[in-house]
C-alpha cells in the first residue's frame, strides 16, 4: 500500500477507474460516494470532468478506496470458508429448548460468550416457520424500546405509537399463530418489560424464549429471585445454565473445520474451554488457515499457536 500523500495519486487514472468502476457496480452516484467516503455531489462532476475544486484530493481519496478493496480482495482469497452451523452437543440442547419454547412454553437459558447461542437461535429461526427473534440491548430495556424491536421482528421496523397499542397489535399478529419469539440478550430486559412479554403468553400462548449471559437465570431463580419476579418464575417451564463450551462441542466444530491430528485437537480444545469459548476457536482456526495458507503448506499447530497469540494477550494456551 502507498500513502497518496506521500506519492499523489494519477487523476487522469483514478478518475478512468472509477468510472469503470461504478459501471461495474451499477450504481448511482450517492450511493458510490458513500460507500467510498467522498459526496457524491463532488465524485460525479470530479468524475466528469468538471469539477472545481481541488482535483488532486479527490483522486488521492479515490486511491485510497481503490486500495481498500485491493485488500479486501487479498483478504476474500486468503481467508477460508467458515463452516455454516455446526450442531454441536450445546447447539443441540439449545434447539431443544426453543423447539419445546415453540409448543407455547416460555424458556429461560443463561449461556457463556462462545457457547453458540445466536448462531443456533438463527439457525433454528431461519429452518422453522412462525419464530421471532428480538435482540436487546441496553438501550431496549424498557417496555416500549422493547416492544419496538418486537414489532420490527415481527416484519414492522417502523412500528409507533404506546405501549397500550404496541402490546394490543403484538397480540394480534401472534394469537392462533403457534408463534415463538426469542428475546436474545434477555439480560437487558427490565422487570416491567419482562412482566409485559409475560403478559402476552398469557393472553395468546405465544412461546418465549429468554437467551442471555448468566444474569438472566440468575434474576429468575434462587435466594435472590425478586418477588416481582415471581408470575414469570412460575411460568418458566425448561431452564439451561452453561458458560462454557464443552470437550464434545470443541471435537465436533473441529471435526467441521476438517482437523484431525491430535496436537491440534488438543491445542484447539485448550482454547474452546477458556473465556470465548468456541468463537475464538473459529478465530484461531481462521487466522491460523491464513497464516498457513500465505506459504502455501497445510495448517499447522505452531499456526494455531501463534494466531491465538495475536488474538490475546493471555499466554499460550497447553
Amino acid at each position: 500500500m502507498n500513502n497518496p500523500d506521500n506519492a499523489p495519486a494519477d487523476i487522469e487514472e483514478m478518475r478512468a477507474w472509477m468510472v469503470a468502476h461504478k459501471a461495474q457496480l451499477g450504481m448511482g452516484w450517492e450511493p458510490l460516494g458513500k460507500r467510498c467516503g467522498i459526496a457524491g455531489g463532488t465524485l460525479g462532476p470530479w468524475c466528469q470532468g468538471k469539477y472545481q475544486g481541488d482535483n488532486q484530493r479527490v483522486a488521492n481519496d479515490v486511491y485510497r478506496y481503490r486500495q481498500l478493496l485491493t485488500s479486501q480482495a487479498q483478504i476474500e482469497v486468503d481467508a477460508p470458508t467458515i463452516p455454516a452451523f455446526v450442531a454441536t452437543a450445546t447447539a443441540r440442547k439449545v434447539l431443544s429448548l426453543l423447539g419445546w419454547a415453540h409448543r407455547g412454553k416460555i424458556i429461560a437459558a443463561a449461556m457463556g460468550p462462545g457457547t453458540g447461542k445466536t448462531m443456533t437461535i438463527e439457525h433454528y429461526r431461519d429452518s422453522v416457520t412462525h419464530c421471532f427473534v428480538a435482540t436487546m440491548a441496553p438501550s431496549t430495556a424498557g417496555v416500549n424500546n422493547m416492544q419496538i424491536e418486537v414489532m420490527a421482528a415481527l416484519g414492522e421496523p417502523e412500528a409507533k405509537g404506546t405501549p397500550q397499542a404496541l402490546s394490543r397489535r403484538i397480540r394480534d399478529k401472534v394469537k392462533g399463530m403457534k408463534a415463538l419469539i426469542v428475546f436474545d440478550e434477555a439480560q437487558h430486559l427490565s422487570e416491567k418489560a419482562i412482566e409485559e412479554i409475560r403478559s402476552w403468553h398469557d393472553a395468546t400462548g405465544v412461546g418465549i424464549a429468554l437467551l442471555g449471559n448468566h444474569e438472566v437465570i440468575g434474576r429468575l431463580e434462587g435466594g435472590s429471585r425478586k418477588a416481582a419476579y415471581a408470575q414469570l418464575y412460575s411460568r418458566v417451564s425448561m431452564r439451561h445454565e452453561q458458560l462454557l463450551p464443552n470437550e464434545i462441542d470443541a471435537r465436533i466444530l473441529a471435526d467441521a473445520w476438517g482437523i484431525a491430528q491430535d496436537d491440534q485437537l488438543k491445542f484447539l480444545i485448550s482454547v474452546a474451554l477458556k473465556p470465548g469459548g468456541l468463537r475464538s476457536m473459529t478465530m484461531v482456526l481462521e487466522l491460523a488457515t491464513m497464516i498457513a495458507a500465505a506459504e502455501q503448506r497445510p495448517v499447522q499447530v505452531s499456526d494455531m499457536q501463534d494466531a491465538w497469540l495475536q488474538l490475546s494477550s493471555r499466554p499460550r494456551a497447553a
